[in-house]
């Protein structure tokens, strides 16, 4: 079937079921970290009959509209405003600085009342535990209306993103304007470079880790850089002078720091994610990606175009991070 005729299929599927999960998108981390796990929660809703809805209002990355203010319009959305405080990561609601009995309250009693007021199952955090558990990556889906036969999890995830990364009409123009700023070879690798604040967060790597195996990858020595800091360009430059290096990058880009990123004006965010998404577009179309699972990015990168077409340096095989 036609990828629309999927997305038809997949909400009429979606609607049929009687179980509610009303999912926040955009609490407090990266776009990555919330679009992998919105993927993941959508396919643990589809294998235990549970419809999935997005609330995406009041997101940190929002220019004015949540999700449609980058994507065509999702299927089934939940705009209630109570979700906003309420639908959360679980560790955001541990880490409250809020009194025990406020937080008694707030997430047993007025969530309770919220479900049964507007017959819906689950927030954000009930079932969280469940989709980011390490077992569910080895799990597999028969949906026959969905086409999918005993289907692995990455092979369902690439269905899922190939059907809703669907750019609305501004956005598409922003990313292609992007995407052909460079010009790029027919076949080329693409490489995440991490830098910024990642340092505080994971083990960071050599260019020789990335570029040793990109030697094999590549006959013809060019390469995608996915990277927000630009001395990693320069660098690479100076170290492989055979290879032609190709990025979004821009010469004043020296590094993502997330805390001082969301203090930025909304049109400024708002063109910094089209950004984002043209760099995965692109290294989406390299003929291998090479970097790392425990990224946001790479673990996307594994559920967009399957484990087979990366080589990440901290683990063998792709992971739910």
């Amino acid at each position: 079937m036609t990828t629309e005729e999927w997305i038809l299929q997949y909400n009429a599927l979606n609607n049929s079921f009687k179980k509610r999960l009303v999912f926040r998108l955009g609490v407090d981390s990266g776009f990555f970290s919330e679009y992998n796990n919105m993927i993941l929660a959508m396919l643990y809703c589809l294998k235990h009959r549970i419809r999935f809805e997005l609330y995406s209002d009041n997101t940190h990355f929002a220019f004015r509209d949540g999700w449609n203010d980058f994507f065509l319009p999702f299927g089934a959305v939940n705009t209630h405003h109570i979700n906003k405080d309420y639908s959360l990561r679980p560790y955001i609601i541990e880490e409250s600085k809020e009194a025990k009995l406020q937080k008694i309250v707030k997430y047993r009693y007025i969530t309770a009342a919220y479900k049964f007021l507007f017959n819906v199952d689950y927030l954000t955090q009930d079932l969280w535990p469940f989709h980011r558990d390490q077992s569910f990556a080895q799990a597999t889906f028969t949906i026959p209306e969905l086409g999918f036969e005993q289907t692995p999890l990455l092979v369902a995830t690439q269905q899922l993103i190939k059907a809703f990364w669907c750019y609305n009409a501004q956005s598409a123009l922003i990313v292609a304007s992007f995407t052909n700023s460079i010009q790029l070879p027919d076949e080329y690798v693409s490489l995440h470079v991490r830098a910024g604040d990642k340092f505080t967060e994971t083990k960071m790597y050599d260019f020789s880790d990335y570029m040793i195996p990109a030697a094999d990858f590549s006959p013809n020595k060019e390469a995608f850089i996915l990277t927000d800091d630009y001395t990693v360009i320069e660098q690479l430059k100076a170290q492989y002078p055979q290879w032609r290096f190709h990025t979004l990058c821009a010469a004043s880009e020296r590094g993502y720091f997330h805390r001082d990123f969301v203090k930025q004006d909304k049109q400024f965010k708002y063109m910094q994610h089209l950004k984002l998404f043209a760099n995965m577009d692109i290294c989406a179309g390299s003929t291998k990606f090479i970097g790392t699972y425990s990224s946001n990015p790479g673990m996307y990168m594994g559920m967009r175009i399957g484990p087979e077409r990366c080589h990440c340096l901290d683990f063998d095989k792709w992971l739910i991070w």
